[in-house]
């Protein structure tokens, strides 16, 4: 029993850890080398003290006995005693220590070691888009001198994570990305990332349970190490899900509708060809992005006054003291005390106000011309999307009457059929067809008479990559056949084309596609700015949404004089005078392509064409 005693409590000391171990080992060494010195004292060799410093050396060095030689047979035994005890003292210590700097090094392999940075942003998640974001926020720090970026995920060991980056970014400028592997919706794994020193946080999880629950775990974070000024940027995929979302975030989560969101931009570059660009370009960090700042010179001027002031940069809207947005507000609204402005800029910081406004090229202005209505538009829609229901309701708003919109399905998704016809509509006529669209024949059947063609792919929450790159390849082999038939057969159309991967966007140029939607991409990118800059969230969903003030590319000839040399100044004068923003255009390039330019500078000489656009910012 005794024995068993022993047993249970050398076994429970053991399992302690190493302190624990090394704990007992000093207790043993002490006790040899007291007891073996009061027993060389006892001998008459030496005084007490002088006994034990004698066990203490014979212990440390067991070389120390060959010193022994004359010594009596009892002392002999004893310093041999302590010399073994040293031994195996010294042997298991080292053993240890090993023991402890291999399990160190496993559990940092691990990606569980703690972060200790500060100001940093933490990403919560590999889904599609993590790359995306990496890239933006590298380029974001690019004029800051020491950054952090922090990334946690379950799917792969740290090694694996740190590869990854280390291949796709060689050269992350100023910006230390740190991998860290852990369950993004527990507690302990998630406090490693230092929460209470993080600027925001960007949960990028593959579904809407996870998200909500990660908001949840990192709202508890925040609030445990009081850290008042973070926040979350995340996106939810199911519009019913969002109130969940911002509940569980209780007011420090920043949460965007992924489906109502992407409806929108897809509708919209349906119809304006470079409308994905430009997109692109308002929402990456690359180029111009929007920025919120303080200019008090500003107090008592219009919205298209200030457009005047500033060389470099274009003026959209005021954030008023109290918060609100206003985005291309009416003609007449000017700056007051305590606004902000709403600045669409190169950089943050680089935007100064002239003390005098630039003049004016009246003569360049075009006469007065009203927007066109609504055209009737033909479009053929190919493919089912969870997002199709809400863009076939945003096209809704804005085609003429008696639009005929077409929708092809192949068999197994024909389920949908009843789905979509149930859906009243103002101004659109609805078919739905069964239809292979992977088949050259199906596809020219439905061409003759269309305008454009959109082509969607549907992206359920949980498909692995190996399924997004299967969806991606079924959408270049419809791309591949439409090109065909546009060659060989002289069909005149516009294509739009969802895809989940950027990369495989490379691989599709070769269809001649007007645009490209990607959505993770896109997702990703609004994501990135808006851990940047809270604030943005409101000015993007005040851009997408149907009411308000949104992006159009109209043609130049409703704002300037064609084959006639202006500057971007008079432009900007030409779009205010319709109540609307000009932030750039849309030309064609050296070999027909269409050219996004955006924020150009103000005083730039420009010659536009009737085959050029603007892109303003406008009520419908």
């Amino acid at each position: 029993m005794k024995k068993n005693k022993f047993s249970y409590w050398f076994d429970n000391r053991m399992a302690e850890g190493t302190v624990a171990l090394i704990k007992l080992l000093v207790i043993v060494t002490v006790a040899a080398v007291v007891i073996l010195g009061l027993a060389v004292a006892a001998l008459g060799a030496s005084g007490v003290g002088g006994g034990i410093w004698i066990s203490l050396t014979h212990m440390m060095d067991a070389g120390t006995i060959a010193g022994d030689e004359g010594a009596s047979l009892g002392y002999i035994l004893g310093m041999l005693v302590i010399t073994f005890i040293g031994i195996f003292v010294t042997s298991t210590l080292t053993g240890i220590i090993c023991n402890s700097i291999d399990e160190k090094v496993a559990d940092l392999r691990r990606g569980k070691s703690a972060v200790v940075e500060e100001n940093h942003v933490i990403v919560l998640g590999t889904a599609g888009g993590l790359y995306t974001i990496v890239s933006e926020l590298i380029e974001a720090n690019s004029n800051h001198k020491r950054e952090a970026l922090v990334i946690m995920d379950n799917k792969d060991d740290k090694d694996v994570m740190d590869e990854n980056i280390r291949q796709r970014f060689p050269d992350t400028k100023t910006t230390r990305v740190i991998c860290r592997c852990g369950n993004i919706t527990d507690i302990s794994d998630l406090a490693v990332c230092s929460f209470d020193t993080c600027r925001s946080v960007i949960i990028n999880a593959d579904d809407d349970f996870t998200t909500i629950k990660s908001i949840l775990a990192v709202t508890r974070l925040l609030k445990k190490y009081g850290n008042d000024e973070a926040y979350i940027a995340a996106v939810i995929r199911d519009e019913e899900n969002l109130e969940a979302a911002e509940v569980a975030g209780e007011g420090r989560a920043e949460v965007l509708s992924f489906r109502n969101m992407m409806s929108r931009i897809i509708a919209h570059t349906g119809r304006s060809a470079g409308l994905s660009q430009v997109y692109t370009e308002l929402f990456d960090c690359d180029g111009s992005e929007f920025y919120i700042e303080e200019h008090p010179e500003a107090v008592g001027k219009t919205l298209g006054e200030l457009n005047r002031y500033f060389p470099v940069s274009t003026v959209i809207g005021f954030v008023t003291k109290d918060g609100e947005i206003l985005i291309n507000p009416e003609p007449d609204r000017k700056a007051e005390t305590g606004d902000r402005l709403i600045i669409f800029a190169e950089d943050d910081g680089v935007s100064r106000m002239d003390a005098k406004p630039a003049p004016v090229r009246e003569k360049d202005i075009a006469e007065w011309h009203d927007n066109e209505p609504a055209q009737c538009t033909d479009m053929l829609i190919i493919g089912y999307s969870a997002k199709l229901r809400q863009v076939l309701e945003e096209e809704d708003n804005y085609v003429g009457g008696g639009s005929q919109m077409t929708v092809a399905l192949p068999s197994e998704q024909m389920a949908h059929k009843t789905e979509l016809e149930s859906i009243q509509f103002r101004n659109i006529r609805l078919k739905v067809v069964e239809c292979d669209i992977y088949s050259r024949s199906g596809l020219e059947s439905l061409l003759p008479g269309e305008d454009t063609v959109l082509v969607l792919a549907d992206t359920p929450d949980g498909i692995d990559e190996a399924e997004i790159e299967r969806r991606d390849a079924k959408i270049l082999m419809i791309l591949l056949q439409l090109r065909y038939l546009a060659r060989t057969k002289g069909y005149q159309f516009t294509v739009t084309s969802e895809m989940l991967r950027v990369e495989n966007q490379e691989l599709a140029q070769i269809a001649e596609v007007n645009d490209f939607v990607i959505s993770s991409n896109i997702t990703s990118l609004i994501l990135t700015q808006i851990s940047q800059i809270r604030e943005l969230r409101a000015i993007f969903n005040e851009l997408l949404r149907e009411e308000g003030s949104e992006i159009y590319v109209r043609p130049a000839k409703n704002y300037v004089k064609l084959d006639c040399l202006t500057d971007v100044y008079t432009a900007c004068e030409a779009a205010a005078r319709h109540r609307e923003v000009f932030i750039g255009y849309r030309t064609l390039d050296e070999n027909g392509g269409v050219k996004i330019v955006t924020n150009p500078h103000k005083a730039q000489q420009l010659k536009f064409t009737a085959q050029d656009a603007f892109i303003v910012i406008a009520m419908d």
